[in-house]
């Protein structure tokens, strides 16, 4: 399988000015890692997110923390969170790759991933003792339909055994991480029309190099096919992991 190019889809997404805009897809049906995290926040912590993109989401805990800090690898994306951080001073956007994290060991109470890679023993070695990781990620059924009718796609072919989330499981135990919670969902999900499932196939990773003539008869057969008076059918997959140093 051809390698993803995510730097050329990350940049291209921030070139469009925002990463949410386009990206808006149902989570999973326990909601928003964020929005559930606040619920449980007493307002002293300092959180880490990883792959933090233009920030939208992580800085809607503002009045719920004591520091944030985003990395990601991408500088656009680092460049549109900067913009979004107005003079909030609880926040700090930083270009950083998530496989070396540059800080200091116990460093955090809270680390967060959504939708990124991960270094499971980075992450550990950052957080302070009792803290910890919380991360949500595209499961490999996700978008499943779409990536039968093109043959390919990001996660296409994989065999149960090598699912993302029993990597994780033995990377995050081998860190020395417990596991608190793990969920798995996989709901039905409808783009409205032709124009918006092209914009998403065009700044994510689902159907990698997505854009040729031929692409585009597959994907309008696809839309016959699946067309339904909802919208164009097709289903969101997600998994949640929650782990404790």
């Amino acid at each position: 399988m051809k390698k993803i190019n995510y730097t050329k889809i990350y940049k291209k997404a921030a070139n469009n000015g925002r990463w949410s805009r386009f990206k808006k897809d149902i989570d999973a049906k326990w909601g928003d890692i964020y929005e559930n995290l606040s619920k449980k926040l007493k307002g002293n912590e300092l959180l880490l997110d990883i792959g933090t993109a233009e920030g939208n989401k992580f800085l809607r805990l503002a009045n719920k923390i004591k520091l944030g800090i985003g990395i990601d690898k991408e500088p656009s994306m680092i460049k549109l969170a900067n913009k979004n951080i107005k003079k909030n001073r609880k926040f700090k956007f930083l270009v950083m790759n998530a496989n070396n994290l540059k800080f200091p060991d116990n460093m955090f109470d809270i680390v967060t991933a959504k939708h990124s890679p991960v270094n499971f023993r980075e992450i550990f070695r950052v957080l302070k003792p009792g803290g910890i990781f919380v991360t949500q990620q595209v499961h490999e059924l996700d978008k499943n339909n779409l990536k039968q009718a093109f043959k390919r796609g990001q996660g296409f072919g994989v065999s149960k055994k090598n699912y993302l989330i029993k990597r994780y499981l033995i990377e995050a135990k081998n860190a020395g991480f417990k596991m608190k919670k793990q969920m798995i969902s996989n709901k039905i999900y409808y783009f409205i029309n032709k124009n918006k499932l092209i914009k998403f196939l065009n700044i994510t990773p689902t159907i990698p190099n997505f854009g040729t003539k031929n692409d585009f008869k597959i994907l309008d057969n696809f839309i016959k096919n699946n067309l339904t008076t909802k919208g164009i059918k097709t289903n969101a997959a997600r998994l949640f992991l929650e782990f404790k140093k």
